[in-house]
């Protein structure tokens, strides 16, 4: 073999050896900064996990005085401030020096969070001007989720910066070494074979979305001895797929389940949130009869089905003995819950935390009499959190005073309570909002026991 050739050999070989051992070290390099940002999102939802915790703990609290609903490391919460500076120190370590300052707004928005809300709380939550708190602190909780969702837009842009980056050292080892040639051609027939997977993939969600504005209009069956309104608005244009949902069903002769439920989100994924919801409940609760078993058995379902910290539920299952005239239900997170009898209004405080924080909680169950012409009055935070043109939440006692002076059928009070959100809502609503209402009858009046949350006109 000629020199020149073995020269050219001895060349092909070390580039062939050198050029991917030098890349490996850059890939690992730039794997380990994908690491802490990957790290770094996951401490956001963290952080956001923990204020989202101590806000629903709080509105438990003022609600039952109950410290049960209360975190018992705060406030002030101390892993609160350790997850902080851990962020603080990825973002850093990942060179998104950009992030730290929206890190430090975080901080100081839960530290204000702390001192202006929680504590006062805390002290007195039969404070006179305790629902003017709890709205201050809505406000600092939505100032925060704003702050989080500018985070994880920053780290997802210094992501993006670092894939591009990777795909340099990607095309930089291709180009100084032969043998990585045909490993791009491989990397192509994998890149092709993705795309043809990914476009069936997507192919196949479309089918589902399809079936599954299908699967959200099954119909529910009104209770023994109730009358049934309700009214349902979408915030997206998907308008029969949004993330609230309220449901009815017989178990018996004399008893029978009710549900409404808030999947975070909006639009699609919101409505498939809605779907394993729906469809889950009433399969646990054909098994055992009691709420609070049922819905610990759901949260732990929900947990083990969807990985994903941001996504939760809050929901009202209630199961209605007409007999007995009693209601035993699980509030999980859910304050919108009311009685009336006559013009009197009594408020169901929640009985557990939302569902999806965590498979060791636990839910109460709560009992409650209903006497003929009482009526269970349900609604998501869509409507004690429509904000008029002052800026002013309706609020559960703006919620108690409609309702003390709403008509006496259940269909008057949903619609009452629903032009109502529009008006402060501007005409146009901003969140995804359902009501349920169910009035006790003496006898049943021989109408229709079927009927339709999605499709029918309460619809809007």
């Amino acid at each position: 073999m000629s020199p020149p050739i073995l020269l050219l050999l001895a060349a092909f070989v070390a580039v062939a050896v050198v050029g991917p051992v030098l890349g490996v070290r850059q890939l690992d390099a730039e794997s380990s900064a994908q690491v802490r940002l990957a790290a770094a999102r996951e401490g956001v939802d963290a952080i956001f996990r923990e204020q989202l915790s101590e806000e629903t703990g709080l509105r438990g609290y003022v609600s039952t005085r109950d410290r049960y609903f209360l975190d018992p490391d705060g406030p002030p919460n101390p892993q609160f401030d350790q997850a902080v500076d851990g962020l603080v120190k990825l973002v850093t370590a990942a060179g998104v020096l950009e992030a730290v300052p929206v890190v430090r707004d975080i901080k100081q928005t839960h530290d204000r969070w702390e001192r202006q809300v929680a504590v006062p709380l805390l002290r007195d939550p039969g404070r006179r001007d305790a629902l003017a708190i709890q709205t201050y602190g809505k406000l600092l909780t939505d100032q925060l989720r704003a702050a989080s969702q500018q985070l994880r837009d920053t780290l997802a842009i210094a992501t993006l910066r670092q894939e591009a980056q990777l795909r340099r050292t990607i095309n930089l080892t291709v180009g100084v070494s032969a043998a990585i040639v045909a490993l791009f051609a491989l990397a192509a027939v994998i890149l092709g074979l993705a795309r043809a997977t990914a476009e069936q993939r997507l192919e196949r969600e479309r089918s589902l979305v399809g079936a599954l504005q299908q699967t959200l209009r099954v119909g529910g069956t009104r209770l023994p001895r109730t009358e049934i309104g309700y009214v349902y608005a979408s915030a997206t244009a998907e308008a029969l797929v949004g993330g609230d949902l309220i449901d009815t069903w017989r178990d018996s002769a004399e008893t029978g389940w009710f549900l409404i439920a808030d999947a975070s989100g909006k639009g699609i994924q919101a409505a498939r949130h809605a779907a394993f919801v729906q469809y889950a409940l009433r399969a646990l609760a054909a098994e055992r009869d009691d709420p609070g078993v049922v819905v610990e058995r759901f949260n732990r379902l929900f947990l083990d089905t969807f990985d994903d910290p941001g996504i939760f539920v809050v929901l009202f299952l209630g199961r209605f003995n007409a007999r007995t005239h009693t209601l035993r239900y699980v509030g999980a997170g859910h304050s919108t819950a009311f009685v009336r009898r006559g013009t009197t209004v009594e408020q169901l405080p929640p009985t557990g935390p939302i569902v999806g924080l965590g498979p060791d909680s636990t839910f109460g169950v709560g009992t409650v009499d209903l006497p003929v012409g009482s009526t269970v009055v349900l609604a998501t935070d869509g409507l004690s959190e429509a904000r008029g043109a002052d800026g002013t939440f309706l609020g559960d006692e703006g919620v108690s005073a409609l309702l003390a002076a709403a008509p006496l059928d259940a269909q008057g009070i949903c619609e009452v309570l629903l032009d109502e959100a529009e008006r402060r809502y501007g005409g146009s609503i901003a969140d995804d909002l359902a009501i349920l209402a169910m009035t006790v009858l003496a006898h049943e009046d021989g109408t229709d026991t079927g009927f339709s949350t999605m499709e029918a006109a309460p619809l809007r």
